[in-house]
């Protein structure tokens, strides 16, 4: 009798993630999802006038004035730079890394936002583009997006990134 673990284990639970990470659909959706948001949100900041962006964040009270008018300077560029390699696959783990570490930065200013109770009308995150949320909406829809990049992060090779053009093939 072999000593096989049941499937709904927690043994199994990591190898169920890889099988996941490793479905092309789920990583080329996640990729184009996220970062086609992403990029929106960046180039839509890019294209208001720089007192506005500024402004956008300063609702934010939790944010040091100081640094404010440096994070709506670099914030946009960061966003469009980084959503637009995941978008394309170029050098996609360490877009897809530096987009959640932007996601986390977001969802742990919006939980201070909730916590201390401040009035915010619209995130921002998109400009004047109208699409105004919540600091609970834009929380949820940044977890949601976390979610989404796991198995962009831990994908194998994605046949429609950038990063796969240069890469051989291992099947025979």
């Amino acid at each position: 009798m072999q000593n096989v673990p049941p499937s709904n284990s927690l043994a199994s639970s990591p190898s169920r993630w890889r099988r996941l990470s490793a479905a092309p659909w789920l990583v080329i959706l996640a990729r184009l999802l996220v970062g086609g948001l992403f990029v929106v949100a960046g180039f839509s900041k890019l294209l208001l006038p720089h007192a506005e962006v500024v402004a956008l964040m300063q609702q934010y009270t939790v944010i040091p004035q100081t640094v404010t008018p440096l994070i709506a300077t670099v914030l946009p560029w960061v966003e469009l730079l980084s959503g637009t390699a995941l978008l394309i696959g170029f050098f996609t783990t360490p877009a897809a890394l530096v987009v959640a570490l932007q996601l986390l930065a977001f969802c742990l200013l919006m939980v201070v936002i909730l916590i201390m109770g401040i009035e915010v009308e619209d995130c921002g995150c998109f400009g004047q583009w109208g699409w105004h949320e919540t600091p609970l909406q834009v929380l949820i829809r940044d977890l949601v997006m976390l979610a989404l990049l796991w198995p962009v992060i831990w994908r194998w090779q994605d046949v429609w990134a950038l990063d796969a053009w240069g890469a051989t093939s291992t099947s025979p």
